[in-house]
Order: structure tokens, then C-alpha cells, then sequence
């Protein structure tokens, strides 16, 4: 199968294949948790905005309070700023993972070191959802360096800082969905138009990886 739809693409009409390039919607994302630790963390809210054809779509944007079992430590809120009663206000976990599933549909999803945010989602909705998060994910983390071979960052804030792009708020996941959807809108820029569906930027983000 994967060779008959490696055939098509390369068939495709040039024109045809642009139109459905530029039609792509991709949802950029970011969790809040608890820690860093996925085995005993928990979700605590989840961001998320809609990218088409070169634009942040912000009316079509998402945005959960999770509800854990027990609120977070002090540190751990200072780090995100989710207070204790605005983590009782949260939703369910497996309201929040199915909001986002139905929301976000067939749409590949977009983050900055994506093994973390897709471990947890994967997680949450095995534990609380009984079934499987299917997803296609791309990960800035490994595009933006494969792009940009010569800059040293690591981490969001270091492209963000990079590419002069303005945030006035972080470490709140609509807020670092919406950041992490412009540094992902300054990296399609760099790309070839007909390059910017999933299999092309994965292709360059592994490139990347082989001559990092």
C-alpha cells in the first residue's frame, strides 16, 4: 500500500498536488501535566490551534482544563500557573482527551518535543478512554534544526528568540500552542510549497537527524 500511494503522489499533477498541500489543517498542540514523569504525571490541561493554508486559524482554537485526582505541588504551579481551583474546575480526563479527538479529526498533529505531549494524550486515553490516541504527529523539535543546520537552540524559547517571533505569555498550553504555531508557520516558510504535507516535513526533519 505504501508503494502504490508513493506512486500516486509522485503521478500527481504538480497544480493538484499544491491545492491539496495548501488545503492541509494541522493542529498544533501542547499539554500542561503535573511533571515530567508520564508512569505517575497527570494532564492538566491541553492547547491547542488550527494551521491552513499559511495562517493561525485562532477561531478554530481548543482549549481543556483537565481535572486530576489530587492538585498539583506548589512548584509545579508556579511552573504552569494552574492554581488549585482552577484544577478542580477541570473537566474529566476523558471528557478533555475526547473534546480533543473529535475536535481535532484527521488532522496531523503539530508540537515542540512531540514524544512528551503524545505520551501523555496516548496515556490519558488508554486509561480513561479504553482505547488507542491514533495520530500522526510532527515533531519541531527535529524539523526546525534540520532547516536551520547552523543555529544553536534547543529548546522553544531559543527559536522563538531566533526568529524574533513576539509571545507574551508561556508555559500555559493555549499560549504555548499558539507560540509553537508560529514558530511552525516561520518553518513551512523555508520549506518548498510542495514539500509541506506530513510525509515531506518528516522526510527533511529525518534528513536532519542523519546529518546532525
Amino acid at each position: 500500500m505504501a508503494g502504490w500511494l508513493s506512486w500516486l503522489r509522485r503521478s500527481e499533477p504538480e497544480s493538484a498536488r499544491l491545492e491539496r498541500v495548501a488545503a492541509l489543517r494541522w493542529v498544533v498542540l501542547d499539554v500542561e501535566t503535573s511533571g515530567l514523569d508520564v508512569a505517575k504525571d497527570t494532564l492538566l490541561s491541553i492547547g491547542a490551534v488550527a494551521v491552513r493554508a499559511g495562517h493561525i486559524v485562532v477561531d478554530d482554537s481548543f482549549e481543556r482544563g483537565v481535572r486530576p485526582r489530587a492538585a498539583s505541588d506548589r512548584a509545579n504551579i508556579l511552573i504552569h500557573g494552574i492554581g488549585e481551583e482552577a484544577q478542580r474546575a477541570g473537566v474529566p480526563p476523558a471528557q478533555a482527551c475526547g473534546d480533543l479527538i473529535d475536535w481535532a479529526g484527521a488532522a496531523p498533529l503539530v508540537a515542540f518535543h512531540a514524544a512528551f505531549d503524545r505520551a501523555f494524550l496516548e496515556r490519558t486515553v488508554r486509561d480513561t478512554l479504553r482505547r488507542r490516541f491514533d495520530a500522526d504527529w510532527l515533531d519541531l523539535a527535529a524539523l526546525a534544526p534540520a532547516l536551520n543546520p547552523g543555529v544553536r537552540a534547543t529548546a522553544l524559547d531559543d527559536w522563538l528568540v531566533h526568529f524574533d517571533l513576539p509571545v507574551d505569555e508561556r508555559h500555559r498550553a493555549g499560549d504555548d500552542a499558539f507560540a509553537t504555531a508560529m514558530l511552525f508557520l516561520r518553518l513551512l516558510a523555508q520549506v518548498p510549497p510542495g514539500e509541506r504535507d506530513l510525509a515531506g516535513l518528516r522526510r527533511l526533519a529525518q534528513a536532519g537527524r542523519w546529518l546532525g
